[in-house]
């Protein structure tokens, strides 16, 4: 990510395209049908089966938005730096194409935290539920989310030059100092750690209420374990481990990245461009991953996924079934 995520150690303005480069460039291009298309049915899905009725899933869209946008505007001008470094037609492209890397990918590990968050309030306290997370203020954090991901995306694009910008992708040797505050405590504390401990101490919490829960249960005779509550308490744990295991891999996906970039813009050891290639396509494989998952293991997002194929696949048969019998009715009149 950073706020030049698409930038090559070794950049050059139109270099011969190498095996490498056409292998990446594949690469890419695949990640963007299958993100656009993942995250593109999961929103469907949320809003067409009203979903967005469950506030979870208030943040489980703005998770599939920044995904989706991350696709489309994010990834293709990556995949067109690997043609030419130099291929902006216009400034104002290039000054808003560099910060969405950090737009987008703030507001999906702040997303995940907020669903991380929200899900220990849904099991930590399930009669206060709808009193400590009512939909105002999901819609309110939301936007807080998007405001503050803008937020730390756009200083840079403040303070360079355009050409270092558009295209070197270094950094302000005028601004040294400015670069160095807003890597280390802009991106690498709000957007990896300060998420990465949230998510932590969420999930953890969570399991110790569940193996609480599972002892619980074993302290009580069999019949109570098939209650409606210890269902539904059940699948609350379930629908958990999977998000966990979503931010997880956002983390294992990003980090990487991060530490390359890190030691490229301030270290004094060079990365190679293998390595710097390899963390980037893991980076970005985050963005299709997401909705793969979700359709996977969550059965609610699964079932109305089936059910809305069902009914575009199958209702205008029914309905020409319907319209030819009431033809022939009318003819036999």
């Amino acid at each position: 990510m950073g706020d030049n995520s698409t930038t090559s150690p070794t950049p050059s303005q139109a270099s011969a395209l190498t095996a490498g480069n056409v292998g990446l460039i594949l690469y890419l291009s695949f990640l963007v049908v299958i993100a656009l298309f993942g995250n593109g049915l999961l929103l469907t899905v949320i809003v067409k089966r009203q979903l967005l009725q469950n506030v979870h899933y208030y943040f489980i869209l703005s998770l599939a938005t920044s995904d989706f946008l991350n696709a489309l505007l994010k990834i293709p001008t990556t995949i067109l730096g690997k043609f030419d470094r130099g291929w902006y037609p216009s400034y104002i492209i290039c000054y808003f194409t560099t910060p969405l890397g950090v737009l987008f990918g703030a507001a999906s590990v702040f997303s995940l935290s907020a669903v991380a968050v929200n899900r220990y309030f849904v099991i930590s306290s399930p009669l206060n539920y709808s009193d400590r997370m009512p939909p105002l203020l999901a819609k309110i954090i939301l936007a807080v989310i998007w405001l503050s991901s803008f937020c730390l995306a756009t200083p840079p694009v403040l303070w360079r030059e355009k050409e270092a910008i558009c295209r070197s992708g270094n950094i302000s040797k005028e601004h040294y100092t400015s670069e160095v505050l807003y890597f280390f405590l802009a991106l690498w504390l709000f957007v990896i750690l300060i998420p990465s401990i949230v998510m932590s101490v969420s999930y953890v919490k969570i399991y110790l209420i569940a193996r609480y829960h599972a002892l619980q249960i074993d302290s009580q005779n069999q019949a109570s374990t098939l209650c409606q509550q210890t269902k539904k308490r059940r699948k609350d744990f379930k629908a958990a481990a999977v998000l966990a295991v979503i931010g997880g891999i956002f983390i294992l996906c990003w980090f990487p990245f991060f530490v390359v970039q890190t030691v490229h813009k301030f270290g004094k050891s060079k990365i190679s461009p293998i390595y710097f290639n390899v963390f980037l396509c893991v980076m970005y494989t985050n963005s299709a991953l997401d909705p793969i998952l979700l359709f996977l293991f969550n059965a609610e997002i699964r079932r109305a996924l089936i059910k809305m194929l069902c009914k575009a696949l199958f209702k205008p048969k029914a309905l020409s079934s319907q319209s030819e019998l009431s033809s022939f009715l009318n003819q036999g009149t």
